[in-house]
């Protein structure tokens, strides 16, 4: 059989870095991270001159005594292991993606995570240059990448907004960023259809849009067909971080050389655990080696002769090895954001 590997572009600069917290997290270096803390009762205002907002960190709640202190009393202060867990998932849903939002410090938004604490609501945020596409209900547009591949950043369907597909309300939250992901990730062209149908209808009697910000990622494209050789992922400089992936068929006419007509024909085969699989194994790697097997990613659709085709970037990540019953540190200097912590997105 036969093995692949097309360069589609490279992508260049520096990124990302690893960032010290108490779980695995990474620091994105090439955007400039803004904080914001807002005292309970009052609104946190978020927004970006240019580009549009990314939550990083997110606590509704209290690590500190002396930030919002002023004009409290001492018990009310002394709590500083309060965390609110959905903080940075209200945050991202109401803000990624827009050019200005406002989030009230309250407990009816986030609930109350420490009865009788004075909380506040700490936010750090980027300005990330993304595309951005709107679709009003009942229609349909197409996102493009003239360079380089589809990568979402955030999707949502219902209503942020009162001007977009003009309306007299707004607040319908419901996000669609891993089924927009899902469908457009890794593709130059992808098209978008505003419709219950789809999405199902979170807000009834509400006139609802999509909207979708995304940008074009440049990456490295690797395609190998069933029983082939194996897959070989490597990056020159630095690590790898796999973005797409799919063990099974959506072309007739890939690794169909000598195959037969009927093994070709099913082009909706799509194995969902192939990007599971390949990050587990390669993700943070130099290089690493994959079959393009069913043992490997089991067999998706029977009958169909299938291929893997990966897409990922090539990342300059630090990297740090801590062996069995040992101890080690991980430092970013000036890049620590004390006491917060973000996965690497």
């Amino acid at each position: 059989m036969y093995q692949y590997t097309m360069l589609i572009e490279k992508r260049s600069g520096i990124t990302l870095l690893l960032l010290l917290c108490q779980h695995a997290c990474f620091l994105s270096a090439s955007y400039q991270i803004r904080k914001s803390v807002t005292c309970e009762g009052q609104s946190a205002s978020l927004s970006c001159d240019s580009g549009f907002i990314h939550v990083l960190v997110a606590n509704y709640g209290r690590i500190d005594g002396r930030i919002c202190s002023a004009g409290q009393r001492l018990e009310s202060l002394s709590n500083v292991h309060c965390f609110q867990k959905t903080s940075l998932h209200i945050m991202t849903t109401r803000c990624n993606g827009k050019k200005s939002c406002s989030v009230q410090a309250v407990n009816s938004v986030f609930s109350d995570p420490c009865y009788g604490t004075y909380k506040y609501l700490i936010v750090s945020y980027e300005c990330r240059p993304l595309k951005h596409s709107i679709t009003c209900e009942s229609s349909e547009s197409v996102i493009v990448c003239d360079k380089g591949v589809i990568a979402v950043h955030h999707a949502n369907y219902g209503r942020r907004d009162v001007a977009p597909c003009p309306a007299k309300t707004s607040d319908c939250f419901y996000p669609q960023t891993a089924s927009i992901s899902s469908r457009c990730n890794g593709k130059r062209s992808c098209t978008l259809t505003a419709s219950n149908s789809v999405f199902s209808d979170p807000c009834v009697g509400v006139y609802k849009y999509l909207e979708v910000t995304y940008s074009c990622k440049l990456v490295l494209l690797l395609l190998l067909c069933q029983h082939g050789q194996s897959a070989s992922l490597s990056c020159d400089s630095g690590f790898i971080h796999v973005l797409v992936a799919n063990y099974g068929r959506n072309d007739g006419r890939i690794c169909s050389a000598g195959q037969r007509l009927e093994w070709l024909s099913n082009v909706h085969c799509f194995q969902k655990t192939s990007l599971h699989i390949m990050t587990t194994r390669c993700n943070g790697k130099k290089s690493c080696s994959v079959q393009a097997v069913n043992s490997v990613f089991s067999d998706p659709c029977y009958g169909t002769y299938k291929y893997l085709q990966v897409s990922y970037e090539c990342h300059p990540l630090k990297h740090s090895i801590t062996c069995e019953s040992s101890e080690t540190v991980i430092v970013c200097g000036k890049n620590h954001l004390k006491g917060l912590c973000y996965p690497y997105v």
